[in-house]
């Protein structure tokens, strides 16, 4: 080796090792804290621990809403056959073609049957042939990653996934994140949808209904935690530190810092539902609903000292499903405004006998029939039943719903002082928004200007030419039918924290809306409404009801389309609820909307037993009772026998049973040698228990207790059901009961 070549190999030698030192001071100390950070990051991580939502609650105690576990199942289908190193397929000892993938051939067709069934019995609207093309179809593609169904119960997917020979066709994660996940689920269905709220298909992470107004209660506080890499794909979390502060590199490659926290669970609320009436509300405003058409309806049931919602039905077609359901995003008791027709009437005369400037003497005779009031639209007719009448008194025009009566009123006093009558009906009447706590579109109510026309000023005299929401309509008659007091309506009745309930107290929105005097002499009206006017249909001999008809055009497009209503309160006697019944978009009148309202406050005096210590007339002559007829017992055929014996005990009669202390009991007959009984009922676990002649309460009790799904039709007690008691069924099915 020449000098010259020693030379260059030593300056190259001496060169490489300088940059080498430069690149170790530049890594360590120039640059040191940045490497470091971007070594710790990829080392260590932080992660989510989410909150579980709190519950919601029915005022009956039940589960309305809760977080459950839920996925969505996918399963890799690719199946291929083995090749050998030269290409060529190997083959076992049976000589048969060795398979390769996570589900091979013989297995997938052996239990395949199987995995449709359970889908068909998590998803009974999905058929078990269904499931079964579909999984044929993307075993045909040889899929990796193929979607079955999406919010599939957990417990399910993990039953499928403990299938023989399935277990690794079961897909856990799909791009990095888990199949499994929490949801929100309604415990009873559809019911009280809207009401209870569901996540807020416009923004994301937001809810409406109780859910959206209370979210900041139910949501919690997700936690937030460090992690370090212990191997690849495994994750240690570091201890808590509540409140610690934490560097971080972010994705712009600057630092910032998280605060470690502590995971907090959402608390639960308590809601005004109570599910026995929400229920016979539903069901009755449905039958009606199908029998007359429609396009939607609601129906609330409001306690009026409180003002709290115990009911709420929002139903509207479903195009999909082919019924009247709660149809996402559509709160028809708060959201819809529409032109209430005749149970405005009510609104209309409070607000003129509040009016100090006038007495209106409810003997006065009024127009009725027909009358010309002058002007191109100035010709008023009332209904044909009214044609022969050619005057009525104040009181006859509410009974009857005389349009020409209300507006030859309106005319003799306010003809020339319209604004003063706009004035004195909002004065007694929540224009205003009344911003419920459920989270639901406000739209605009209002009233026409009344000097425009006088069409548009006698249209208003009769309950058009201005626009409501249900929501508003029920607390103007709740208001009355108290005496003046105005309170809001209130979906939540108590929060729940750290186990202590803190109730929800009334809000009164105005001690006086109307004087006592006028609130009284419209609830007059209002029963002679019910006992010989135009809502006489649902009059009844057990307890008063007071209450207005109301008939409205639902589009000037079609005048043999109407909104049918009924609003009122009850019993009469000594009001205590107040319930509006809209359908709208129907062939017919609020005599049938009248129909719905009489089921909902049928339910609710039999079921109020402090409606029993004299708050309900009886209009029953007393009979003679025999003594042999005096013994006769009132018999459940099946039921809670806590419940059954409080019953007996009521009526101050003795309960023969055996001495079991089990939960459930049947009415045992009599024979020959043995007095009729209760003896225990103890149903076989797996098998469909028999809940003929059972109360709805009790029949969702029991088959909850055993695992099974429910649904209802119609109200009374267990007239059939659907699988037949005894049959075998697997857990988290549905059993269809049919009441009457």
């Amino acid at each position: 080796m020449t000098r010259g070549m020693t030379a260059l190999y030593l300056l190259l030698t001496l060169g490489v090792g300088v940059a080498i030192i430069a690149s170790i001071i530049n890594t360590q100390w120039v640059h040191g804290e940045e490497w470091r950070a971007l070594g710790k990051k990829r080392e260590a991580g932080e992660r989510i621990d989410p909150a579980r939502r709190g519950i919601i609650y029915s005022s009956d105690g039940k589960i309305l809403a809760t977080t459950v576990t839920e996925c969505d199942f996918y399963l890799d289908l690719g199946n291929d056959i083995a090749l050998n190193s030269k290409g060529q397929p190997e083959y076992d000892k049976q000589n048969r073609p060795k398979e390769t993938g996570p589900i091979v051939d013989s297995i997938f067709d052996k239990y395949l049957d199987s995995v449709c069934t359970m889908l068909n019995n998590a998803v009974p609207s999905r058929t078990a042939d269904y499931y079964r093309e579909r999984i044929l179809a993307g075993r045909a593609k040889h899929s990796r990653c193929y979607l079955v169904q999406r919010k599939l119960p957990y417990s399910v997917w993990l039953e499928i996934s403990r299938v023989p020979g399935w277990n690794g066709g079961v897909v856990k994660s799909v791009d990095g994140q888990s199949v499994i996940h929490q949801e929100r689920a309604h415990i009873y269905g559809n019911m009280a949808g809207n009401t209870i709220g569901f996540r807020n298909s416009k923004v994301d992470n937001s809810y409406t209904g109780l859910e959206g107004y209370y979210d900041s209660i139910l949501r919690g506080q997700d936690g937030m935690f460090t992690t370090r890499r212990l191997t690849k794909g495994l994750w240690l979390p570091d201890e808590p530190q509540d409140g610690k502060e934490v560097p971080r590199r972010t994705d712009n490659d600057e630092i910032d810092t998280i605060i470690v926290r502590k995971k907090i669970d959402g608390n639960s609320i308590v809601s005004t539902i109570d599910t026995r009436y929400q229920d016979i509300a539903e069901s009755s405003l449905r039958s009606a609903l199908r029998t007359y058409g429609g396009t939607a309806g609601c129906a609330i049931l409001m306690e009026m000292q409180t003002g709290y919602v115990l009911a709420c039905v929002n139903l509207a077609v479903d195009t999909a499903a082919h019924d009247y359901l709660e149809v996402r995003d559509r709160n028809i008791a708060v959201s819809d405004v529409y032109e209430p027709g005749s149970t405005f009437k009510t609104v209309i005369l409070t607000a003129m006998l509040n009016d100090p400037a006038i007495t209106i003497d409810t003997a006065m005779q009024l127009k009725s029939g027909y009358k010309d009031f002058g002007g191109k639209y100035g010709v008023i007719k009332d209904d044909h039943t009214l044609a022969g009448r050619d005057s009525l008194n104040v009181r006859e025009v509410i009974e009857q719903s005389s349009n020409v009566g209300m507006s030859d009123l309106g005319w003799m006093y306010y003809k020339n002082r319209r604004d003063t009558l706009a004035m004195l009906v909002h004065q007694i009447f929540p224009y205003a928004k009344m911003e419920p706590d459920v989270k639901a579109p406000e739209y605009e109510t209002r009233i026409n200007n009344l000097k425009a026309s006088n069409r548009d000023f006698l249209n208003f005299c009769y309950g058009y030419s201005t626009k409501v929401s249900p929501l508003r309509l029920i607390t103007f008659y709740n208001a009355l039918g108290a005496g003046g007091r105005m309170v809001k309506p209130l979906f939540c009745r108590a929060l729940i924290k750290d186990g202590r309930k803190t109730e929800v107290k009334p809000i009164v929105m105005n001690k006086q809306a109307m004087s006592k005097q006028s609130a009284a002499m419209m609830k007059d009206m209002l029963e002679g409404v019910v006992e010989h006017g135009t809502g006489n249909n649902i009059k009844n001999n057990t307890y008063g009801i007071a209450g207005k008809t109301g008939t409205a055009v639902h589009s000037y497009a079609n005048l043999h389309r109407y909104n049918a209503s009924f609003a009122g309160f009850f019993p009469s006697e000594s009001p205590r609820y107040t319930c509006l019944v809209v359908m709208e978009d129907v062939p017919s009148y609020g005599r049938q909307a009248a129909i719905v309202f009489k089921a909902i406050s049928d339910c609710v005096v039999a079921i109020d037993k402090s409606l029993s210590d004299g708050a309900v007339k009886s209009a029953r002559p007393k009979l003679e009772v025999d003594s042999s007829a005096a013994m006769q017992r009132p018999t459940l055929a099946r039921g809670n026998r806590e419940e059954i014996m409080a019953l007996y005990k009521r009526l101050k009669m003795p309960m023969l049973s055996d001495e079991s202390s089990s939960t459930w009991v049947y009415y045992k007959q009599p024979t020959d040698s043995t007095q009729a009984q209760y003896v225990a009922y103890e149903p076989n676990d797996g098998k469909v228990p028999n809940c003929k002649g059972m109360t709805a309460k009790d029949a969702i009790a029991l088959l909850h207790s055993k695992g099974y799904r429910v649904r209802i039709n119609g109200y009374g007690k267990v007239k059939s059901q659907t699988p037949l008691a005894g049959q075998v069924l697997k857990s988290n099915s549905r059993v269809e009961l049919t009441l009457k």
